[in-house]
């Protein structure tokens, strides 16, 4: 499965609060919403998902706290399904890239307009903003190419 800023935590301790997920995961990145599913006992383990603001934050998180103990249980993690979007977020530029250097690499999709250049920890991230959904899936899609 493709990498997603959606993870899927599983083996979840029942009394798990959204709070206590926060707070074990919110040190990899800002967490956008937690869901949290409790089915009857007997139907299964509790699960949830977390949606962090970039892919980078997800992948943090994801590395760092596979396997270990949040509540009771040791916990699984997996990648969750992607949204579709118009936000590209472009993670891992290192702190020498510029605005510049990073939005030129857009600059060729017409719809892709609107720029701006974080710098988070101790890494930059670019976000892309596309007017339609096609403009951000056909930047992505060329994106990977160059670079992979």
């Amino acid at each position: 499965m493709l990498a997603t800023r959606n993870l899927f935590i599983g083996n979840l301790d029942h009394n798990v609060s959204e709070v206590e997920l926060r707070r074990a995961f919110e040190k990899y990145g800002i967490i956008e919403e937690v869901v949290i599913k409790r089915p009857a006992r007997g139907q299964g383990g509790a699960y949830a998902f977390l949606k962090f603001q970039n892919l980078d934050m997800a992948h943090r998180a994801k590395v760092a706290m596979s396997g270990r103990v949040v509540g009771r249980n040791p916990i699984k993690i997996g990648y969750g399904k992607a949204n579709p979007t118009t936000r590209l977020w472009v993670g891992g530029l290192g702190p020498s890239t510029s605005l510049a250097v990073g939005s030129v690499s857009f600059f060729f999709f017409l719809s892709c307009l609107l720029f701006n250049f974080i710098n988070w920890s101790l890494d930059a991230f670019l976000l892309v903003l596309c007017l339609r959904l096609e403009a951000s899936q056909e930047a992505i899609n060329t994106w990977q190419k160059v670079c992979y």
